[in-house]
């Protein structure tokens, strides 16, 4: 018994040094430490030490940038919390969430980062964390700045600014007032525009001059010289535009810099100028698509990291599932070409569509692929020839699957659409994808909600992808 009682302490206190590490924003890379706290509380701790750990977890995971781990992390350590009990740490749940909501941010998911935001903010009220509440509040003007809902954003903006007022935070209030300036802008509001610029300048804590913002934001030279622009004091708007392309090293900053000298040019109908400019911000967005290519490649491959006994394990499990499942279909079909002759046609011509995505070429060579060893991964022009062909045999699909014009899927939701409609199995998808089954598992359920607006299992989310006919 006081061996236990020992175990315990010292794991509270392992925990709590983690979470002081967290606090100060230091990297957390000891996974090894921070999975064993799990395996320790899951047993032993009460609701609140088994959020708090798994939460640890999680910002592990994403220090080491495995976000796909990462976000899942969050998701359990959200379910461990018990929110009707009169102890329930309201804090750390506000921040897991919150967690959970940068990562939607990192994968240009907004719908699905103002869940969380909003799930942050209520939870931070809870634990009476006004400052983290007010923060979350604001943060969701990122998300509808994305979705392109300026009026949205200047709401959130104005009320947020408002509400750090409130509690004293001059600064944080003016720098909400800088975030809205695009928006108001946009919506030709150049008063106000110019009463935020001057508030911002004043009191942001962000201007080392009048003509010099702080390193990190640049941005505002931007946003600035739009103002500029747009009241037509173009030599102003130049020299600002100039500024951020000159002290703004990265390619957001180089980008908006050769977008806003475009806008000078346009104003001032100098041809030569205007294409000079709007060919080199073509390239930089080139070079901004290629990076953030680059970047889920190396979170996708940071997430391939389970056994490989785990995985011939559920690779058994799957095949098995499937043998079935292929059996039980083919008796259906046989069933339905015996009773309802009237729409044999169609059956068979949906049979035959299927037929041909089961065994194109390109189907075999990934399931060769994901059978190799070591595995064989696709390129990125073989996941675009995938693509192709299944979009040549189902002109419709696309259009099923992607409906939302303003928040298109990723490549990741899509490609496990494709995969799984060529009767790929969940288990080679996570392999070719360079992810844990969990990780598909996880898309697979989400998808099944976002594009069919039903509640279930990922295989139920198969089901309807299978669905998707030439019609």
């Amino acid at each position: 018994m006081v061996s236990c009682a020992g175990d315990g302490a010292q794991m509270r206190q392992q925990l709590e040094a983690l979470e002081q590490q967290n606090r100060s924003g230091e990297q957390m890379v000891n996974d090894s430490l921070a999975e064993s706290l799990v395996s320790y509380f899951d047993k032993h701790g009460d609701a609140n030490e088994r959020m708090r750990a798994k939460y640890i977890l999680g910002r592990t995971y994403y220090c080491l940038g495995e976000l796909p781990r990462a976000l899942e992390t969050y998701y359990e350590a959200a379910d461990c919390a018990d929110t009707t009990a009169s102890d329930c740490n309201f804090k750390v749940l506000s921040r897991i969430h919150a967690q959970s909501a940068i990562i939607f941010n990192l994968q240009v998911q907004p719908r699905s980062q103002l869940v969380e935001l909003r799930l942050a903010e209520q939870y931070a009220w809870k634990g009476l964390d006004t400052l983290q509440a007010i923060e979350c509040f604001s943060q969701q003007s990122d998300a509808y700045e994305f979705l392109k809902d300026p009026d949205s954003v200047i709401v959130i903006c104005e009320k947020s600014s408002t509400m750090f007022e409130r509690i004293g935070r001059k600064d944080r209030a003016s720098q909400m007032k800088g975030r809205a300036l695009a928006s108001l802008i946009s919506r030709n509001n150049l008063g106000k525009t110019k009463q935020f610029i001057d508030e911002y300048e004043s009191f942001s804590g962000l201007l080392l001059r009048k003509d010099s913002i702080c390193p990190g934001h640049e941005i505002y030279y931007y946003y600035k010289g739009l103002y500029y622009v747009a009241t037509l004091q173009l030599d102003s708007a130049e020299f600002l535009f100039r500024k951020e392309l000159r002290d703004g090293k990265d390619l957001n900053n180089q980008i908006a810099a050769c977008t806003g000298l475009q806008k000078v040019y346009e104003q001032r109908r100098n041809s030569d100028s205007i294409a000079k400019y709007a060919s080199r911000a073509y390239e930089l967005n080139d070079s901004a698509y290629s990076l953030s290519e680059m970047r889920n490649m190396q979170q996708l491959q940071a997430s391939y990291n389970y056994s490989h006994h785990k995985f011939l394990a559920e690779k058994k499990e799957l095949e098995a599932r499937n043998a079935w499942l292929i059996l039980t279909l083919f008796v259906l079909v046989v069933v339905l070409l015996g009773f309802l002759f009237g729409k044999k046609y169609r059956i068979i011509k949906n049979a035959a569509l299927d037929h041909r995505l089961r065994n194109a070429g390109i189907t075999r060579r990934f399931h060769e692929m994901a059978k190799s060893q070591p595995t064989k991964y696709p390129s990125l022009q073989e996941w675009r020839d995938l693509r192709s062909f299944v979009e040549h045999e189902i002109p419709t699909f696309r259009k099923t699957v992607d409906r939302d014009e303003k928040e298109p899927l990723s490549d990741m939701d899509y490609d496990v659409c494709v995969a799984i409609r060529v009767h790929l199995s969940p288990i080679e998808i996570s392999r070719l994808k360079q992810c844990s089954p969990a990780t598909v598992t996880k898309i697979r359920k989400r998808l099944l909600s976002l594009i069919f607006g039903k509640e279930g299992s990922a295989d139920v989310f198969d089901d309807e992808i299978s669905r998707i006919w030439n019609v």
